[in-house]
């Protein structure tokens, strides 16, 4: 209770502040009793739906005011990143200023111009950028893929957090065209096909998964938002209900469901393996995956393609098992926001992970993080789009 009463003050002080510095800098010398007055009633009520969702959100779990919820936090980063911005080039102008007792108003205006920048950016990531699926086409050699699989075609998805976008069908029969216009042999969905609930996977996305084409098999592992372990359950029945409920789902959409466990594609003499495993992660999320269970029995086959959402899963065992030579995880969703152009890849996500985003090498052995189709937390996506990954394997 202390610490979540200093997160709270902590968080009252942080969003105050810029707007305390606005006033007195910019607003208050207007001298319009309209705008002080406009300006302190926006301040009041943001304060108290950000204090009255801080006190809801744990008694409230329903898929309407979770995406309430995550529409307040895309609001609050909307206006409060300019916010800080623009107060951060006040001041700076205000420092340069004092320093060469002259005035340097183009610093003030390229503060209003990076402030602006970012607005719109995050208002087209949250109406646009969120939608604009990439289909993303790449190539694996390996000496160790048998040669009967040469040009098999992989379609990865990944965190789709049905519960975020909801049933949203033009999306989602979007994404389903995209997969089955590249016509491949395999399609794979590396975890977080839900937010927190299993009904969000309703009978109408239900039957237009089920119209995903793969002539070999469609495959699926769980995440960690699969197991319902983000939100409060009446009971410990409740919510294995729930994860049964999604297990039952995944099975009618036409997904193999693999959970510690493999299986064999057989091609003229030639095998292939798929593995893989329930969500396997560090703290703080929960580790449920057993990758020595799932590769029991596959020793002697050498091209393994792993199944795992995690990317974290990848250094710290999958390497060392041989025979692996392909991981697909996603997880990361490159944390919605970054650049991919002018030769840069960056983005918060890589403070976290080591492997966020796109092909990794080591040791002849592959791994392909998708930044998936949904997102969380914040509905928006700004240079790290939703993504389909198109795999083919080609024999060295």
């Amino acid at each position: 209770m202390r610490s979540s009463i200093i997160i709270i003050i902590i968080f009252l002080i942080i969003t105050t502040l810029p707007d305390i510095i606005l006033f007195r800098r910019w607003i208050k010398p207007t001298k319009k009793e309209w705008l002080k007055k406009l300006h302190w009633t926006l301040y009041a009520i943001f304060i108290v739906g950000i204090l009255a969702l801080l006190f809801i959100l744990p008694k409230i779990q329903n898929e309407i005011f979770l995406e309430l919820f995550i529409w307040f936090n895309w609001l609050l980063l909307t206006i409060y990143i300019p916010k800080f911005l623009l107060i951060l080039f006040l001041l700076l102008n205000g420092a340069i200023s004092s320093l060469f007792r002259k005035k340097f108003q183009i610093v003030t205006y390229a503060g209003f111009f990076l402030a602006g920048i970012t607005f719109v950016g995050f208002i087209y990531g949250a109406f646009i950028g969120r939608f604009d699926t990439e289909v993303t086409h790449i190539e694996i050699k390996s000496s160790s893929l048998p040669r009967a699989f040469n040009g098999l075609k992989i379609v990865q998805l990944s965190d789709l957090h049905i519960g975020s976008l909801g049933a949203n069908s033009s999306y989602w029969k979007k994404a389903v065209d995209l997969c089955n216009k590249e016509m491949p042999d395999v399609v794979v969905m590396t975890g977080d096909m839900m937010d927190n609930f299993a009904s969000e996977l309703t009978p109408e996305l239900i039957k237009t998964f089920r119209q995903l084409n793969a002539c070999t098999g469609k495959y699926s592992i769980l995440g960690n938002h699969d197991y319902g372990d983000y939100t409060k359950w009446s009971s410990p029945e409740a919510k294995k209900a729930n994860l049964d409920s999604l297990i039952q789902r995944e099975k009618q959409m036409g997904f193999r469901l693999l959970m510690d466990e493999h299986l064999f594609l057989a091609k003229d003499k030639d095998t292939l393996v798929i593995a893989g495993v329930q969500n396997w992660s560090k703290p703080p999320f929960h580790c449920y995956g057993n990758l020595a269970k799932a590769m029991k029995g596959t020793e002697r086959y050498p091209y393994v393609l792993l199944l795992s959402h995690d990317p974290n899963h990848w250094m710290a065992q999958v390497v060392k098992y041989p025979n692996i030579r392909l991981m697909l995880a996603g997880h990361t969703h490159g944390m919605q926001l970054g650049i991919r152009k002018f030769g840069l890849h960056w983005s918060p996500a890589q403070w976290v992970f080591k492997q966020w985003d796109g092909l990794y090498s080591y040791n002849n052995k592959s791994l392909y993080v998708n930044r998936g189709l949904g997102y969380l937390g914040i509905p928006m996506r700004l240079g790290m789009p939703p993504e389909i990954t198109v795999i083919t394997l080609i024999t060295k």
